[in-house]
């Protein structure tokens, strides 16, 4: 049984009356990008793009650019409605997605959210650990990385109410901004990334997916679709009164590989107090149901169809945990679980993936899993934990307690990965591994 205090949503307050966040890059490839921003009230803005002129004044405040040429470096800026400019002076500049046998470099973190033990105890919780995530993000902008794949807990989250929620996720937003004006920001949907409410049934008490707002339910789902701009290539839900997967489970290519992101903790529903599992909606967090299976299997198909060279794929929960001990509900869902979780390993393999890497458990790990890298790379600000674990089948072959993130280069069907590590006050490389 794994308790989930939900008091702690009792974190820090912050105050969002009105806010303007962006302009921010998402979507980019090699002929086009999307340019967009998020405000309360709305504000419209004309955006300016190497004299190319656009105009968005309906949110959502998203510009859907065609027509560029890849590998190519452009400057843009915005003037909003109520007269700001940004940048205030100058430019923004992106580069659009690498060409087939262009090398290119990008960027893998997760978990920034805070709750330290302190924090607990005080009940004043950050939403986010800023001081590391900055620390982390300044030393990434020396690395010249085309794109971030940032695999969830952006935020402490757990929370009941949509607003706070929302009030999280533009904290982490002003933190990244000064790279998101500039560089795409991929991300997955953390445990910690939701709302929830409690559901009773038969002596059980559950803690489900979902804010109760006006007698409906808010999805996190929604919210993270809300929040932020990802691909819109997606899986389709698992049942009618399911969240829809929209923008929190994706694929896109880039250069000559293809990136999947799946949803780890979609739909999400712990057991709070009680046994067994005696409701059924939700699904417990790290299990990949029906739908997103079959979708996982159609898009590796596709890529191979492509002959697209790497396959790299993204997730919060490792399939094969490090460090925490998976907690089952009853023996049939443990079952259930290990037979998805070989499932998935066994379509991975049968479509050659380079490497998955994950988040979740707060330290770094590399292990060779039956010919595909597992990466956990959980170590951007939320509280480090030990591992591994002594009753390990799989036995990492580095193994990091350290904040940290993840350079990968891509050359041809080369790829490299180097992990740098917070030690002394500065970054330096833990780790080194040709993929």
């Amino acid at each position: 049984m794994r308790y989930i205090p939900i008091i702690l949503i009792l974190f820090s307050s912050f105050s969002f009356a009105s806010f303007l966040e962006g302009p921010f890059i998402g979507n980019v490839r090699e002929d086009s990008v999307v340019i967009w921003w998020n405000s309360d009230p709305p504000i419209g803005g004309r955006l300016f793009l190497d004299g190319r002129i656009f105009e968005d004044n309906k949110p959502p405040f998203e510009i859907h650019i065609k027509g560029l040429m890849p590998s190519t470096l452009y400057r843009y800026y915005v003037v909003f409605s109520n007269g700001r400019r940004s940048p205030k002076k100058g430019y923004y500049r992106f580069y659009t997605a690498s060409k087939k046998e262009e090398p290119f470099r990008f960027a893998v973190l997760a978990d920034s959210r805070g709750g330290s033990v302190m924090e607990i105890i005080t009940l004043s919780i950050r939403p986010v650990n800023e001081e590391i995530l900055s620390s982390i993000l300044n030393d990434i902008k020396r690395r010249d990385v085309r794109f971030i794949c940032f695999l969830g807990d952006l935020v402490y989250g757990y929370c009941d109410k949509e607003e706070k929620l929302r009030e999280g996720l533009r904290v982490w937003k002003r933190i990244v901004s000064p790279i998101m004006h500039e560089v795409p920001v991929y991300i997955a949907m953390g445990n910690h990334d939701t709302v929830v409410h409690e559901v009773k049934k038969e002596g059980n008490v559950y803690v489900v997916d979902g804010a109760i707002k006006n007698g409906k339910i808010i999805y996190s789902e929604n919210i993270i679709s809300d929040e932020f701009v990802n691909p819109e290539n997606f899986p389709n839900r698992e049942e009618e009164n399911a969240p829809s997967y929209r923008e929190t489970a994706y694929s896109f290519d880039w250069g000559n590989s293809h990136f999947l992101f799946m949803n780890t903790s979609y739909w999400l529903a712990e057991i709070k107090e009680g046994k067994g599992w005696k409701i059924e909606e939700g699904n417990p967090e790290g299990r990949i149901m029906d739908k997103q299976m079959e979708w996982i299997e159609e898009d590796l198909r596709s890529a191979r169809k492509r002959d697209i060279k790497n396959i790299f794929v993204f997730g919060h929960h490792p399939i094969f945990p490090i460090s925490k001990r998976p907690e089952y509900i009853s023996e049939n869902l443990r079952k259930d679980m290990m037979e998805r979780r070989k499932r998935l390993w066994d379509l991975f393999r049968r479509y050659k993936v380079k490497a998955c890497f994950f988040g979740h458990e707060h330290n770094y790990s590399r292990t060779f899993i039956n010919g595909i890298w597992q990466i956990i790379t959980g170590g951007a600000g939320a509280p480090l934990k030990n591992g591994p674990r002594k009753d390990l089948k799989w036995r990492p072959e580095v193994f990091k307690k350290v904040y940290h993130y993840c350079i990968v280069t891509v050359k041809g069907d080369k790829v490299t990965l180097d992990v740098y590590g917070l030690e002394g006050g500065r970054f330096i490389l833990i780790d080194h591994k040709d993929l």
